[in-house]
């Protein structure tokens, strides 16, 4: 009669070894898979995101203009006011310029505000005007950095002015808001920082001039801080620039 031979313990234990080393293998292919493809959407939504903000801000930056009262023969902005801090209201304006501006360390920080505005026909139509804020909006923190979102909030108002002020030379508009047209909204996920440059250093004897700016996002990949996109473009705003 045939004796059935059995396994041994240590052939059992070798066994499971060299199971568990296989297992680990596949695991560790697993997990380098998962985090490859992960880091790989996170690079195209970022892309994406970049691309698509950049262009919205770029053609908003175009058309940042002063209020204006138009006639038939003449035209009146803030710019044909002496006093140049009139037009000073209506600049973009920058939270800095040539340097990296970080998220901060918790809630928001405002740093760009600029306006589009159409054109006011005293007896025709209202004008209307539409106020840009930009924000960055803390998220979290990995390390020593803080990561946050862009984000862009909208405001509009119909506007008209008082002709015993000599319209919107004045300055002084009179705003009703359009509450329908009013939001918020994100951008860009996950940045570390914006940056804006100026084509000339802005100055008191400059001020009212009009030159482009240059807009720097920088995002970084939260779970992988070596990991970045950045992307930039450039836009000349139809009013002055200035600082917050």
């Amino acid at each position: 009669m045939n004796k059935k031979k059995a396994f041994t313990l240590v052939e059992v234990i070798i066994a499971l070894i060299i199971f568990s080393l296989l297992l680990a293998g596949v695991y560790k292919l697993f997990i380098g898979g998962s985090k490859t493809a992960g880091k790989g959407q996170w690079i195209n939504t970022a892309v994406d995101q970049m691309r698509n903000a950049l262009s919205y801000l770029s053609n908003e930056i175009r058309s940042a203009t002063y209020p204006t009262t138009m006639f038939k023969d003449t035209i009146y902005d803030p710019c044909d006011n002496p006093d140049k801090s009139v037009a000073g209201k209506y600049f973009l304006r920058i939270l800095a310029e040539g340097k990296p501006i970080t998220v901060p360390s918790s809630g928001r920080e405002k740093i760009m505000d600029w306006c589009v505005c159409t054109t006011e026909k005293p007896g025709t139509s209202k004008g209307k005007f539409v106020n840009h804020q930009l924000y960055t909006v803390y998220k979290q923190s990995v390390g020593s950095t803080n990561i946050g979102d862009l984000v862009l909030k909208t405001e509009t108002f119909e506007y008209t002015t008082d002709p015993n002020s000599n319209y919107a030379k004045s300055g002084k508009i009179n705003l009703t808001p359009i509450k329908s047209e009013t939001r918020e909204k994100i951008l860009v996920n996950d940045i570390e920082s914006v940056e804006f440059s100026t084509a000339k250093k802005i100055t008191e004897e400059n001020s009212l001039d009009f030159f482009p700016i240059s807009v720097k996002i920088r995002t970084l990949y939260p779970k992988d801080l070596k990991v970045f996109k950045e992307n930039s473009i450039m836009a000349t705003p139809q009013v002055a620039i200035g600082l917050l």
